[in-house]
């Protein structure tokens, strides 16, 4: 896993230095990544970690996938920040950060009109939990770099407080 990670962005980033900790961990981790990543482009699941990353106030993932975004997501500046706060100014995306946002915040307690934007988007049941899955991934990446307070190794975006 580390060196496939190092292939692709030249060095291993701290967050799979200190996932691997734990081989189990970074294992399970490994899996869940392998997943999302078929179900979901560079540029979704970029959204979907900025958000969940924003509402868990995690500097190392912000820092990370604002990086990521922009440099195989294609992703504007302007979007990513719009993305933080559960926005887009395209519809389906705005859609899919907005939900994300919800799930993340009432960990998973969604309400029904909650899932019926989400629905009306485009996107069903099977990529809902999908989105879910990606959710998750991003969390457990999150607590892991909030708990090691783990050391920012890309270029660095704060946290804003008051994005969400």
């Amino acid at each position: 896993m580390l060196n496939a990670v190092a292939r692709q962005l030249r060095f291993v980033p701290a967050l799979f230095r200190a996932a691997a900790i734990s081989p189990d961990a970074l294992a399970g981790m490994t899996q869940l990544k392998s997943a999302i990543g078929k179900a979901f482009d560079a540029r979704t699941l970029a959204r979907i970690a900025l958000v969940v990353s924003q509402v868990n106030e995690c500097k190392y993932c912000l820092s990370l996938h604002t990086y990521l975004g922009m440099n195989f997501g294609g992703l504007s500046p302007d979007e990513m920040l719009l993305n933080r706060r559960g926005d887009s100014l395209d519809a389906k995306s705005k859609a899919l950060v907005m939900f994300v946002q919800k799930v993340v915040e009432t960990r998973g307690k969604v309400a029904a009109k909650e899932l019926q934007i989400i629905r009306d988007a485009g996107f069903d049941d099977g990529q809902i939990i999908e989105i879910v899955a990606a959710s998750a991934y991003y969390t457990f990446t999150n607590l892991i770099n909030n708990v090691l307070d783990t050391n920012v190794d890309f270029p660095e975006v704060e946290v804003d407080a008051g994005a969400v």
